[in-house]
């Protein structure tokens, strides 16, 4: 990334310089200021836009696949812990910084409290009920009782569809890590900053589940050459982990990442996780930005023919996914070893040793390292960072072009006689009405176009979220109808667990069930469906606005003839319409984003209540068929029923919230992303269609009266404005020679890994 890095820092100098230009040239003839304002709010925005631009590397893969080995040898340093627990709820981001410093965003006591009463509904056992009203996690007789009532749970009950009761896990989690971190939290959300020389304890968070579970995020700032300013790349939670949140959370940090590292590891293969993950991302509609790393455990085979077999294989099985898929395969930890600063510890080195003693192995890890590293520089400086600096480059030389022609004019004037001047003035300024009408035009036109957008846009995610013709809510609510609960094992545990944990079981079942078929399919659909909702929009505005362009350079040609008869010299304009619109900038601009995958649902308790009472009633039956002699049902034949009717009442209940939490959704994509992406875009393509115009529009007449007013002090106002002038032509032969840089930038890239792809 040097060479991007180093020709952001030259294009930012350029833009600053011409923003430079912009204030003195005002000042010489007291400037239009509504041309200025223009120039100087495009200058802004594109410092801002360079100063911004963060490329996001999102490093996923099943759990011990070896994703924080590998980011930790592409830095080049033990950075992260490796080996991290499962339960780990948090996505770490690394960036560049000064010094190596890791900061913490931890939880308030309100989001912990929400989140420990959820986990709580259905629970079946009374000890955790709080004296003091609702639960809360900071007083001492909360805790021992909600700890009693975990230890009274049974233990079957801690293991829902063969894992972890993720509830269980939860408050526990919370429980334990209580004392250690309660000083850490407040009741607003803290922020907690480790520096160098206590570094290495942010690891006993990530590692801790304890601990982990008070965080949002962890962001490291990590020193060296390897990451620039502008990059950031994410070490995420595996994404076989138990708790269907944690790929939610994956999903919300996928959707800001322009490229993806997969890891698979050589021990395991592609295993059904990884099938199911990577088909996800191809739901989403992001398959296509994939780098594969296969990470080679050196030990595990038996020598380079045997590894490039399983390489291939593996190529093959992702191919049915993903086609084409890159694949690298390296072993992460030797590339760890080899370079990092930090001391080994005899083991290691002994490691190390051994593993350069196959040098057939390591030179193969090499020569793919050397190509992942191409592929990486190709993917984020030619294919995106390359783009963004060119995009940036013509904004100025707009800005450019337009003072250049603000500064011609006014020499020309200048050296007029008055009436010569003022006669001039009046004759442009017919002109100057054409051009204000083919912009009042476009602002009309697109500004229809947007308001339509946008109730279309509204209209489709109506349809979408449907209730009965939609088919995400249609399809999570069959799964919860047709979903079957295994009565003959249900009325097996009744006598060991009891009815209330009997419920407790299968509600958490039933929910862990649908979250994982929300963050599965229904998520990915949701986000592929807003995808193609943004390429819909895209394709609207560019159709409305092509037909502007050839209106728009027959105003600027016609007015720039009559700027020549009158014997002015205008600057040669050359401006051509950008069809393509970058929605991705217009987000980042306004700080645009989907709603968070990762939002659970919102369940009530009454659900045990009316399970309890229906127990009692069916007991009160039991009774009294044996006290009219009627026969018996069989033994907890009534439990059963009871738990049978809870079963349907739960039903019921999901399908309630997940309707609320559709309908949430729905209404906060529309009216928080859809309506304003559609008008921001517009805004943003008015711009860029009229941002030419700035200037020819200004009042000549008013700029006739300002340079006669100046006719005293003639002579130094034209060697100002001659000053301008020159300097502004160095400015634009700059920009002449960056983009010569640019595409020199972009063809060594190509030329640099065309070799290694052979």
């Amino acid at each position: 990334m040097d060479a991007y890095q180093e020709n952001r820092e030259e294009i930012l100098q350029i833009n600053q310089e011409v923003r430079a230009l912009l204030g003195r040239s005002a000042d010489v003839l007291d400037g239009n200021a509504a041309a200025f304002e223009q120039w100087e709010r495009s200058c802004d925005t594109i410092a801002r836009h360079l100063m911004d631009h963060v490329v996001r590397i999102a490093v996923v893969g099943a759990i011990k696949s070896g994703k924080s080995t590998l980011v930790n040898a592409l830095l080049q340093d033990d950075y992260l812990k490796r080996g991290a627990g499962v339960v780990t709820s948090i996505v770490t981001r690394l960036r560049h910084g000064d010094e190596l410093k890791a900061r913490l965003f931890f939880k308030s006591w309100d989001e912990v409290n929400a989140e420990v009463r959820q986990a709580l509904v259905l629970f079946p056992t009374e000890e955790w009920r709080s004296e003091a009203g609702r639960l809360d996690i900071r007083r001492g007789r909360d805790r021992r009782d909600l700890q009693r009532a975990l230890d009274a749970l049974d233990s079957e009950l801690r293991v829902v569809q063969d894992s972890l009761n993720a509830n269980g896990v939860l408050l526990a989690s919370y429980l334990k890590g209580f004392d250690q971190i309660q000083a850490l939290v407040s009741d607003e959300s803290a922020t907690r900053e480790f520096d160098s020389g206590h570094f290495a304890q942010h690891r006993e968070f990530v590692g801790n589940d304890a601990l982990a579970v008070y965080l949002k995020d962890i962001e490291l700032k990590v020193v060296g050459d390897v990451l620039t300013r502008s990059m950031e790349i994410a070490d995420c939670q595996g994404s076989d982990s138990p708790n269907p949140l944690h790929l939610a959370m994956i999903q919300d940090y996928l959707l800001t990442a322009h490229l993806v590292i997969y890891v698979i590891s050589s021990r395991t293969g592609v295993r059904q996780a990884d099938i199911r993950f990577l088909s996800m991302i191809k739901r989403m509609g992001i398959a296509g930005n994939i780098l594969f790393v296969v990470n080679c455990d050196l030990n595990e085979h038996e020598g380079l023919s045997d590894l490039a077999a399983l390489v291939q294989r593996i190529k093959e099985e992702l191919s049915m996914i993903v086609p084409g898929p890159d694949v690298f395969a390296l072993s992460a930890l030797y590339n760890l070893f080899g370079a990092s600063r930090s001391v080994l510890s005899s083991r290691d080195k002994d490691r190390l040793a051994q593993w350069r003693k196959a040098k057939e192995m390591t030179a193969f890890s090499d020569e793919e390292t050397l190509r992942l590293k191409a592929a990486l520089d190709r993917k984020l400086v030619r294919e995106r960072s390359a783009l963004l600096l060119q995009n940036q480059l013509e904004r100025i030389d707009v800005t450019a072009n337009g003072l250049q022609q603000w500064l011609a004019l006014n020499r020309d004037l200048l050296r007029r006689d008055t009436g010569d001047a003022r006669s001039m003035a009046d004759r442009l300024h017919a002109h100057q009405a054409r051009m204000l009408q083919v912009q009042a035009m476009i602002q009309s036109t697109l500004e229809g176009a947007v308001r339509k957008a946008g109730r279309d846009l509204k209209t489709e995610a109506d349809r979408f979220f449907d209730m009965h013709r939609g088919p995400v809510l249609k399809k999570v609510s069959a799964f919860v109808r047709d979903y079957s609960v295994d009565l003959d094992r249900c009325q097996e545990r009744l006598g060991a667990s009891g009815f209330t944990q009997m419920v407790y079981l299968v509600f958490q079942e039933i929910k862990q069930a649908v979250d994982n078929l929300m963050a599965e399919q229904v998520n990915p659909e949701i986000i592929g469906f807003v995808r193609q909702q943004e390429a819909h929009l895209q394709a609207h505005l560019r159709m409305v606005a092509e037909p502007y362009e050839a209106m728009i350079r027959d105003a600027l040609a016609r007015y720039e003839d009559a700027l020549g008869r009158f014997g002015l010299n205008p600057v040669a304009n050359d401006w051509t319409f950008n069809a393509a619109l970058d929605l991705a900038a217009v987000k980042h601009a306004f700080g645009l984003a989907l709603p968070p995958a990762a939002a659970s649902m919102r369940y009530s308790a009454n659900i045990k209540a009316d399970a309890v009472i229906r127990l009692g009633l069916y007991t009160v039956v039991h009774v009294l068929r044996r006290v009219f002699n009627k026969p018996p049902d069989g033994e907890k034949a009534q439990e059963l029923q009871a738990l049978k009717d809870s079963i349907r009442k739960m039903k019921k209940e999901i399908a309630s919230a997940i309707t609320m939490h559709f309908k949430d959704y729905r209404e906060n994509l529309k009216f928080q992303y859809l309506e304003p992406l559609a008008r921001m875009a517009g805004n943003r393509l008015y711009d860029t269609l009229t941002e030419q115009f700035a200037a020819y529009v200004g009042d000549v007449k008013d700029l006739a009266a300002a340079i006669n007013e100046r006719r005293n002090d003639r002579t130094h106002v034209d060697n100002m404005l001659e000053e301008n002038e020159k300097e502004m032509t160095n400015l634009r032969a700059l920009m002449n020679t960056m983009r010569a840089k640019i595409a020199s930038m972009m063809n060594d890239e190509v030329a640099a890994t065309e070799p290694a792809a052979e």
